[in-house]
Parts: C-alpha cells; structure tokens; sequence
C-alpha cells in the first residue's frame, strides 16, 4: 500500500494538480460517498442480496476506489490534454486516501458497539491525524535528504525507508490514524518541494525505483488476489453460478452509479480549477477504473473474522471480477470516447508547430542522404529502399495519416514528392495573429521552465528558486492570452518589503538580532538567486526560441520578446535598487557559490568520463567522488556574506598582472563617496582615470551609449586606454556610491594591457560600431563574444594570423590599416607597428572564413559554443514539444 500511494503521488504535476484541487476534492470525497450509498442499494435491492447495510457499504466502499496504475497506463496510451489528464490522476490519488480511511472506519464498526458519533470522531482523527504525521515525517524527509549529497542509495532507501515507517507508524502502532493519507502527504511534499532537496544525479533514479516497486507491489496484489479466489473457487466456498450473473449486471451498475454521482458535480467541476467540457466528463465516468486497491482492501477484509463467510467470498469475487471487467472493457470504452469525442486532435496551431518541425526534420534528411550519396562506402547501397524505409517522404506520410488534414492531402495526392506535399500541406494552415502570438507566448515559457530546471541541475540555482521560478511559468501558461507578466508574479512571491523591515528591526534586538540577521540574508540571497536566474534564462530563451528551425512570424516574435524584455528590465531594475545598494556581499556571495558548484560539477563529470573509458580503477573512482561530494557538502553547509577585500578584486579583474604590480596599484589606488547625481567625470574634459564600483550605482552616457553599472564594473574603463585623451562619456552617481578611482598609469603596464583592452572591448566596439560595420551583429551575442576572446599583442614585423578573425585595437599594419579596424581571416601581411588584437573565437573565424555573414557568424557561435547549451536545447526542446508529441505516435 505504501509503495502505490506513494508513487502515485510522487509522479503527480503539484501545479496543475493544486490549481484542479476544487476539481478533484469532491470527485475524491462526495463522489465516493455518493457511489457507495448507491451501490449499496443496487447491492441489496436490485441484485436481491439480503446483507446488512454496515455489509453492503462496506462493499460500496471498497469498490468505489479507483486504480491510479491503469488510469496513468491507459492515459499515456490516449495521449489527451495534459491538465484533463491530471484531473483524473489527482483523483485517483486522493480517492485512494478517502476510500482507505472510510474502509477503515466501516471495517471498525462493524461487529463494535461504537455510536455514529464515535465513527465520525474516529473518521476525524484518522483524517487529520494522518496529514499531520505526513508533515512531520515530510519534514524530517527534507531534512535528511538536504544533507546528502550524489548519494543514490542513501537517498533512494530513505525515501523508501520513510514512506513505509511512515505507513507502520499510522496503522502499525496504538496511534492509528491513516497511513494512506500520511503517504498521500509525504509523496506531495516530494512532488511539490522535496524534488529539489534530491541531488540531481539521483533524481531519475529515484523516479525509476519508485516506478519498478509500485509496478511489482501491484503485480503482487493481483497475484494473490487471484490465488485466494482460485481456493475459493475450487472448494465451492458459497459462491454459486448465478453469482456470474450478478457480476455482469453489478459492472454494469456502477457505471450507472458513477455517471449519477459526478453528473450531480459536473456544476462544480465546470465552474473550478480549469473547468470541463461535457465530453470530458463522459471521460471521467468511464476512466472509474478499478484495481489494485480495491483489491488489496478486499484482501483485508477477507481476513475480518467479523464479516460474513458467504459475504467475504461474494465480495473477494466482485472485486476481483470487476476489476478485471473495467480493465477489459472500460480501456476499449475510454479510447472509443477519446476518439470520438476528437479529445486527441492537434490544433491548427499545434499541427502548424508540428509542422515546422518536421520539415526541418525532413531538410536534414535530405541533405544527409546527399552526403551520403557522395561517400565511397555507401556506392552499393540501394537508396530506393533506404528511401521507402527511411526517407523524407515515408516520415512526412506517417506525420500526415496522424492528422485529418494531412490525410485528406495524401488521398488527393497520393504520388507526389515530399516536397509538393510539404508545400500542399503548408499551405492548409491559414492562423490569426492572437492564435500565433498565444502560441508564441507558451513556447518562450515552456523554454524557459527547462532552463530554469537547467540551472538547478548545473548548481547554477538554488532549488526552491528553481520552483518558484517554474511556477511563475505555470502561472503564466494558465493565462497564454494575457502579455508577459512572469517578473511582476515572480517579486510577488519572493519579495516583501514588510518582511524585510521586520527582519531588520528584529536583527538589533539583543540575544534573537543574530537569527533574524541569518534570516535577512537567507531571504536576500534568495531574491537575487532568483532575479539574477530569471535573467539569465530570458536571454537564454530568447536567444534559443530565434535559433529554433521553425517557421515563426517576425513581427509576432519581435511582440512577444518585447514583452520579456520589459519583464526583465524591470528586474535588473529591483536588483540595483535592493540588491546593489544595500547588500553587494550577498552578489559576491552567491556569485562564489555558483562558481564553486560549477568547478565541482564539471570536476565529478570528468572523472566519470574517465571512469567509463576505464582510464580509472573503480576504487579511484570512489575515492574521487568522494572528495568532490565532500567539497560539495561544504558548499552546501557554508556561507561568506562578505565582499572580498579590495586588493582581491583587483587581482579578479587584473588576472595577468604580477603581483608587484596589484600590490603598488593597490597602494597607489584611493577610494571616495559620492552622494546621488554627483559626477564622476564629465564627456569632453581630460581622462584621469576609471573607477570600480564597490558599492551603489552609477550612470554612464553619451550619444553612442546608456547604460547603469554596479557593484564590481569599471566605469569609464575605455578611458584608461591611451587612445581616449578626453572623456568620451559622462558618469553620473544614481545612488550613494562606494568607487575606487583607477589611475591612468596602469595602461602603461604591460601586465596590465590585456585585461584593459578585454575589458573594454565593449565600449571600443560600440563607439566605433559604424566605422568597423557591425551594426547587424546582435548586441548580446557580440557581448557573449568578447567574453570568450582573447587579447594578443603583435610585435613589429610579426606576422598577422590569416586564419583568425580579429580587431585591431592599436597600432597598424604594413597595408596601412590602422586602429580600429576588423582584421578579416585570409589576410597575409605584417604588423608595421607594435599592434593589441582582440581575436574572436575560433568558430567565428571559421564561419566568416566560409563566406557566413558576420551576423550568423556570431549567431552560430553562440549556439555551439558549450555542451551546456546542447543540454539547454534538449531540456527545453523536449519540454517545448511535449504537448504535440504527446497527442500523436507519428512524432
């Protein structure tokens, strides 16, 4: 019982299953009521059994419960709308709670002397004794497992350990409350929370344990329910022939008893949650599948020596007869419905998606069997039948027979070419701008929810931050017609001024002030945790949304970008004003932590790597992931809150210089305050100098530029370079202000040179973007670049690489090309002058070098650049597509 209760709960959408929770709770509780009573009555007055009412209750109860295995089995088979399809899991789920505790309470007054009032007081403490002990043991759960760190065993066992102590504590023990819905709760708790306190590299492991155990406790339950009917059966223990008879008629029975019941809530369940159709209900009458813990409670009321010889084996032979039948006819019954009611239909625009994929499926395909058309070792292949079995034509027909309009195609135009029927099938689909805008909106959210999961795996966030940053998605696809609202349903959650005020008058009360201090920071680091990932992910959905091979409508994506734009605008904004200004240590703290768990990470990745190679002995495997989980928990445990000291920043900005020298800079360097609207330095005056912000905010414009900068950025960094004789720009202080002022001096150190130019590579570009023609490269991605550039200086008389795309920052070339300018690959001369060269990364050069266009160059650099982002698009792609690879097998 354990095992299939919570499993079932563990496998369930919190979200969806939260918001259909007005749905599910009467389908869960007044239904079964309902369903018992009148199978009661169809018991003992229709079917003529002469048992008491206590009896045939009971027997109402046990097979009003609905079996959560097949109803999750039959509807993956029926591929329907996800939400419908929780609606009917969530109440599967809490059916098995309710019926197990009113079991229990028909089973105790029967033969007891116990008043009706003793049975409802004994129906609440069950109830509600039982949610408390599934918090208390959820919390307890939570608190263990946030503790272990890539422990599979030890993480798997004690959520196994856990369900079933559970379970024996409730049931087992003088407490005796309901250990189903103890399980029912603790299985939430991990659906909702406690999925982020397991360590990623455990996560499908478990879901794949719990699968195989609920699997094989049902097989199991089925097997000996089976047996002791079998016994029953051969020694003709009071059952008769005419007994058949009655199952035939009771199965027919409950369905009428079902449909009375949820027809008398359909009021309910179309006003709540995300309402109903009427052809969805017929669907909830028939999916009343009955099974595994109808079974299992029959069973235990079996061995009830104060239940009737002749009852017990009546209903031990109607439970196991029923579930057989609805397993039986009732699948063949929900798929009939399904179909025709049209519930597995593609929309127009999810077919149009649909669509886009395949084509771009299709051109890869073609282009593959060219290439592989050209190679030697393919010159006896029989490309007739590759092309029959694997061709574009035989994926494009088995895409289109899944859709009526793909199949009215193919009847027209039997023995076109796959590229007629994609053009023919193409032309179909004729959608409004609000169909293709909504669709727009839940594709970006979908791709984000697998970035933001993304992030938690990688220890890039934290994992309540990962939740609350999917449920913001969620709470966004509920509404898809509605614009872009993610960031102002996100502050909601994470941020309250009140709060924080409390907490800070409470941190100066003396003996408590140091607890509510650690629950400020707690709460802060969470926020920027948060903002900082919402922010992240935005660029990075945006960016994978445009890269996508399918057909969008520009001006429909540019709408909709614009709408998360202004979401993540108005977050950067919140992060300057109550992060940057008030608590800069929380960014340096966080911003280690991320670093950390990336090293660690990218460290327990490569010794697998080499463990799988066999580079490595099983014993050095152990013994290295040992000491990286080791640093893990470390991390984990540990917390700095404070801003590295200012010679330690330099030396994070300055990584090239010698220690002597961020020693004198470090010496030589002063630091100011400065009050809101006080300038820094002004355009057109001589340049002295840049500053590093320690702390507030600062503006810097011109003409050619606007932009605010925090904590940790050099402002006025283009300055220090010896080209920029005067200020080219105007620096102003937005809030109080914490700068060190950087002396003009350091561009003359020659350990100095790299990082200034790196670090003003933005600022040298943006100013000369015109001269140097490239306008058409995205901003973002020429920044995402730079940041994977290096600078490398050219002695006079050395040769230029011809193989790399590069800009010439200083000095000149013996054709007379002088500084800026972009050093196109193929060029062939030497540097007439001491020159300082940004060299973009290889795969830039590469694509210019082939004739891409500088824009794609860039574009393509930024899609293929690292592992991680393959592992972004798999993760959002597959979260993006699921809704039509859901609803047809042809996918």
């Amino acid at each position: 019982m354990p095992a299939l209760i919570f499993e079932a709960a563990l496998a369930t959408d919190w979200h969806t299953f939260k918001s259909e929770l007005p749905q599910i709770i009467p389908l869960a509780t007044t239904v079964v009521v309902i369903s018992a009573v009148l199978t009661a009555v169809c018991f003992t007055k229709i079917l003529g059994y002469e048992f008491d009412w206590s009896h045939a209750i009971l027997l109402g109860v046990i097979l009003s419960a609905t079996d959560h295995v097949t109803v999750v089995a039959q509807l993956k088979d029926i591929k329907g709308d996800r939400r419908f399809e929780t609606l009917i899991e969530g109440e599967t789920l809490l059916n098995e709670a309710t019926v197990i505790v009113i079991f229990t309470v028909m089973l105790e007054s029967i033969g007891g002397e116990g008043s009706v009032g003793e049975s409802i007081l004994f129906f609440l403490r069950l109830s509600f004794g039982g949610f408390v002990m599934g918090i208390v043991f959820a919390l307890a759960m939570g608190f263990l497992l946030a503790r272990l760190i890539n422990d599979s065993v030890q993480e798997i066992v004690l959520t196994l350990m856990t369900a079933y102590l559970l379970f024996f504590t409730c049931d087992g023990t003088p407490l005796h409350v309901s250990g189903a819905l103890a399980t029912v709760t603790l299985g939430l708790y991990m659906s909702a929370y406690g999925i982020t306190l397991v360590s990623p590299v455990v996560e499908h492991s478990l879901h794949g344990f719990w699968n195989v155990i609920g699997t094989v406790s049902e097989s199991i339950v089925f097997i000996i329910g089976g047996m002791i009917l079998g016994m029953v059966v051969v020694n003709h223990e009071h059952l008769y022939l005419s007994d058949v008879w009655m199952l035939l008629a009771l199965f027919l029975l409950l369905h009428l008893v079902r449909a009375v019941a949820v027809f008398l809530h359909y009021p309910i369940l179309k006003r709540f949650g995300y309402g109903i159709k009427f052809t969805e209900l017929i669907v909830v009458i028939l999916a009343g599948f009955k099974g595994v813990i109808s079974l299992a409670l029959a069973l235990i009321a079996f061995h009830n020596e104060s239940l009737d010889a002749r009852f017990k084996s009546l209903m031990l032979f109607f439970t196991v007869g029923i579930s057989a039948l609805t397993i039986i006819f009732d699948t063949l019954f929900v798929k009939l419905a399904v179909y025709f009611f049209k519930m597995e239909t593609l929309s127009s625009v999810q077919e149009n998606m649909m669509l886009g994929v395949t084509t771009a499926i299709i051109q890869k395909t073609a282009e593959e069997i060219k290439t592989m058309r050209a190679d030697k070792e393919f010159k006896l292949v029989r490309w007739d039948k590759v092309e029959a079995l694997a061709g574009p034509k035989r994926l494009l027909k088995q895409v289109m027979e899944n859709t009526p309009t793909g199949r009215n195609i193919l009847s027209k135009y039997p023995n076109e070419n796959y590229a007629k029927l994609l053009e023919k099938y193409s032309s179909e689909f004729i959608l409004t701008k609000e169909e293709l805008s909504l669709e727009m909106r839940r594709r970006f959210m979908t791709t984000l929810k697998g970035i933001y999961w993304h992030e938690f795996e990688s220890g890039q966030c934290l994992g309540y931050t990962s939740l609350v940053l999917m449920d913001s998605c969620n709470r966004c696809l509920d509404k898809p017609e509605c614009p872009l609202k993610d960031w102002e349903i996100l502050k909601k959650e994470i941020y309250s001024s009140k709060m924080l005020k409390l907490y800070i008058s409470l941190s100066k009360v003396p003996v408590v002030g140091r607890i509510f201090r650690d629950l400020l920071y707690e709460r802060i680091i969470m926020v920027y945790d948060a903002a900082s990932t919402f922010i992240k992910a935005h660029e990075e959905a945006k960016e994978l949304i445009d890269h996508m091979e399918i057909d969008t409508d520009e001006e429909l994506f540019e709408a909709v970008m614009k709408q998360a734009e202004e979401q993540v605008e108005q977050c950067k904004e919140f992060i300057m004003v109550h992060i940057t200004e008030g608590y800069p240590e929380v960014i340096a703290d966080v911003q280690s932590k991320k670093a950390c768990h990336s090293l660690l990470i990218t460290q327990r990745k490569l010794i697998e790597e080499v463990y799988e190679q066999g580079v490595i002995e099983e014993i050095e495997h152990d013994h290295l992931l040992e000491a990286i989980d080791e640093n893990l928990k470390t991390l984990t445990r540990g917390s700095t809150s404070s801003l590295p000291p200012l010679k330690t920043q330099l030396e994070n900005r300055f990584r090239e210089a010698t220690p002597e020298d961020i020693e004198n800079l470090n010496e030589e360097i002063t630091t100011m305050h400065l009050q809101p609207e006080q300038v820094l330095f002004k355009e057109g005056q001589e340049s002295e100098g840049a500053y590093l912000i320690l702390g507030g905010r600062v503006k810097e414009s011109s003409t050619w530029i606007d932009q605010e900068l925090g904590v940790g950025n050099i402002v006025g960094v283009q300055h220090l370079l010896p080209q920029f004789k005067q200020n080219v720009t105007t620096a102003t202080s937005i809030s109080l202000v914490y700068a060190a002022k950087i002396p003009k001096w350091v561009a003359e150190k020659e350990s100095f040179v790299k990082d200034i130019y790196l670090e003003a590579a933005e600022e040298i570009i943006q100013y000369n973007i015109k001269k140097l023609g490239m306008e058409t490269v995205k901003q973002d991605l020429l920044y995402y670049a730079i940041k994977h550039s290096q600078v490398r200086i050219y002695k006079e008389g050395t040769e230029v690489n011809p193989n790399e795309l590069g800009l010439l920052f200083e000095g000149a070339l013996e054709s007379g090309k002088g500084a800026p300018s972009l050093l196109i690959p193929g060029l062939e001369e030497k540097v007439a002058k001491s020159s300082i060269v940004l060299i973009f990364p290889s795969i830039i050069s590469n694509e210019v070098k082939n004739g891409t266009d500088l824009a794609k160059a860039f574009d393509k650099f930024y899609f293929s650049n690292t592992s991680k982002r393959l592992a972004i698009t798999r993760k959002a792609e597959s979260e993006l597509f699921t809704e039509v690879t859901h609803k047809t097998k042809a996918f």
